[in-house]
């Protein structure tokens, strides 16, 4: 079967839609094609806004119609997206079985039992013609999980499918990170969120460079990390907790970090990028277990060189590697993931691992809305 998955992440920049090719009876998968799509920038600051906690509307405005549309714009993005590399691959809705569909994360709070990805799944079929599979989160977090990362086992069984098992993980790079872990054949899969990687550096560079993001992390290597900032990031509960454990714009708020600027005020914005590169490394270092050999990157921050560089020194002798090595863009893998996971739900199998999300079973994920 074909399958498509579309995502939209925390770093909130656009949409990345995937192909699939998946044999039914082996369970045996082949990369297709991938194709992104920015968010317009109106749409973008919108959708920034509706995760602010509070959003900060004007008192005159219609709140629920923001979110309405805003809904709808980011769907028919989707949409767009999807029915693109249809074209471009030379295929028709017909011959695709499923889109696994993420939606844009507006809270993630599994400690209060709800997680929300916005999305409407109906007008995301009548746009593209397939059956779309979305709420994708909700059902493991209604089992007690975390409903986060969700991508673990679907790295565990493309890496099987290479013929890899054990001493290996896979990072990626996003808004946050978060980390796979495989110990062997026959042993539980471990992983989970490790913490910020591009979304404070995001904010860092839009507010203090006018730029969308710090390219190549060269902001950050023209700087030298605050060691006292740096514990100051380092307080937050999240970094102490065990897995299972996910995070998001909830816990580290744009509010949660001008509290921690506060008294920064001597610091240059080169050595608070510098600092906030090392915050995004030393996040996956405290998670990477020392019996790693070979950790495969994903994501944006994949493309950040200096990024890499740090990882690669400070995690040794673990060695960093691209997942294209694997047959999969950096940028795909995510939405590769959901296009299995909508797979995983035609197919009445578990999407979930719950030694990752900490749910109480496995269950099949996710919402079918058909195009017919």
């Amino acid at each position: 079967m074909i399958a498509l998955g579309a995502m939209s992440g925390t770093s909130t920049d656009g949409v990345d839609v995937a192909a699939v090719q998946i044999d039914s009876k082996t369970q045996d998968m082949r990369f297709l094609g991938v194709l992104s799509a920015e968010f317009p920038p109106a749409l973008r600051e919108t959708l920034l806004l509706l995760q602010e906690i509070p959003p900060r509307f004007p008192s005159s405005s219609d709140p629920i119609a923001i979110f309405l549309q805003a809904r709808k714009d980011l769907t028919e993005l989707y949409a767009g997206t999807v029915n693109e590399l249809l074209s471009f691959l030379g295929l028709e809705p017909g011959d695709v079985r499923v889109l696994g569909a993420h939606g844009q994360t507006l809270r993630h709070r599994p400690d209060l039992g709800y997680t929300y990805q916005m999305l409407d799944g109906a007008l995301l079929a009548c746009r593209t013609g397939i059956d779309v599979v979305n709420d994708l989160r909700s059902k493991d977090v209604a089992l007690g999980g975390q409903g986060a990362p969700l991508v673990p086992a679907f790295h565990l069984a493309w890496l099987n499918g290479k013929g890899i098992y054990d001493q290996t993980a896979v990072v990626n790079l996003g808004g946050f990170s978060n980390l796979t872990v495989l110990n062997g054949q026959g042993q539980a899969l471990t992983g989970g969120d490790c913490g910020p990687a591009n979304c404070l550096m995001d904010l860092w560079a839009q507010r203090a460079f006018s730029l969308p993001m710090d390219s190549d992390g060269e902001i950050a290597a023209m700087g030298s990390p605050d060691y006292a900032l740096l514990e100051r990031f380092w307080t937050h509960p999240f970094f102490h907790q065990p897995w299972p454990k996910s995070t998001g714009r909830d816990d580290f708020s744009a509010q949660w970090f001008e509290t921690c600027l506060a008294d920064a005020t001597d610091l240059s914005s080169e050595d608070i990028m510098a600092t906030l590169l090392a915050l995004a490394v030393r996040a996956v270092k405290s998670c990477l277990p020392v019996l790693v050999e070979q950790v495969y990157v994903c994501g944006g921050g994949a493309k950040n060189s200096t990024f890499i560089h740090q990882l690669r020194c400070e995690c040794a002798p673990a060695d960093f590697l691209p997942i294209e090595n694997l047959g999969l863009p950096a940028q795909a893998v995510e939405a590769a993931a959901f296009a299995w996971l909508g797979a995983q739900y035609v197919q009445a199998a578990p999407g979930n691992c719950p030694s990752v999300t900490g749910a109480s079973r496995s269950t099949i994920l996710g919402a079918l809305h058909c195009a017919r």
